[in-house]
């Protein structure tokens, strides 16, 4: 029998609802869960790790019928809630980040914002940096130099992985190359000044790869597209213990110099 449109197009609606519902329900269930009880923090923590794993299992299942994207778009936002209660994840950690993009690389690798998150969020928090790049290799399968006109960024930040956190100087030195060949062709306004920028950064894998200056400057890069201030400071600490300190630059930039005699004083 021939399935109509409209009636893929209802039963797919009905589906999200259902899951959306599914999902709300067990949200106002633990919320409930933890004012009767009066639950200590560490109990609740465990419970909404709980309900987070319960969604993120729905969403790793769900037929898509042709919703992909929103399916993504849900993930994202269930992890940006996730991501962002600090308090529990003190207690309980980050061991759901590679499942919600598991989930979103999947579903829509060409929404750039995710990215951003994915390596931070994998890296810094959740302590793998193998399973960062390997996502984000899967993405950029799907991606070309125009789609989205970001994409080059993608390539660099895989590159700064490499370089920061797997020591792979000569993967990374590959990833900043495409990233300035992507940029070159990119239709994004910022594409030719990244390619200049990436291209010395590939020189510098190839010659001189533990160079600190170049190890701040991609400390640099993760301070300047921290989504959060906890992000942001392991990132200047990290500047600061290759010897060197941010400086600001106009009203919102910030650049790096060695630290002055009078820095390193202070610090001792």
């Amino acid at each position: 029998m021939l399935i109509s449109r409209p009636q893929i197009l209802k039963s797919t609606l009905a589906l999200l609802l259902m899951v959306g519902g599914v999902i709300g329900l067990q949200h106002w269930r633990w919320q409930t869960r933890f004012a009767a009880e009066g639950m200590a923090l560490s109990e609740q923590a465990q419970s909404e790790a709980q309900q987070a794993a319960s969604q993120v299992e729905i969403l790793k299942n769900i037929p898509s019928l042709g919703f992909r994207n929103l399916i993504a778009d849900w993930a994202f936002l269930q992890f940006l809630q996730y991501f962002g209660n600090r308090e529990h994840r003190q207690i309980t950690g980050y061991d759901l980040t590679e499942d919600y993009f598991e989930v979103i690389i999947e579903r829509d690798p060409y929404a750039y914002d995710p990215y951003i998150f994915l390596s931070t969020s994998l890296t810094l928090y959740a302590a793998q940096p193998e399973r960062a790049v390997e996502l984000q290799e899967q993405g950029l399968q799907s991606l070309t130099p125009q789609l989205p006109p970001e994409s080059f960024y993608i390539w660099r930040q895989k590159g700064i992985d490499e370089m920061l956190f797997l020591g792979d100087y000569e993967a990374a030195q590959r990833s900043h190359e495409i990233a300035a060949e992507w940029a070159e062709q990119s239709a994004d306004p910022r594409g030719e000044a990244a390619a200049q920028s990436f291209r010395k950064t590939a020189e510098f894998l190839r010659t001189d790869p533990e160079n600190a200056q170049m190890q701040a400057n991609a400390w640099l890069q993760v301070a300047a597209s921290a989504r959060d201030r906890q992000t942001r400071q392991i990132a200047i600490n990290a500047i600061e213990s290759l010897g060197y300190e941010l400086v600001p630059v106009g009203n919102s930039g910030f650049t790096i110099r060695p630290k002055s005699p009078a820095s390193t004083d202070n610090n001792s």
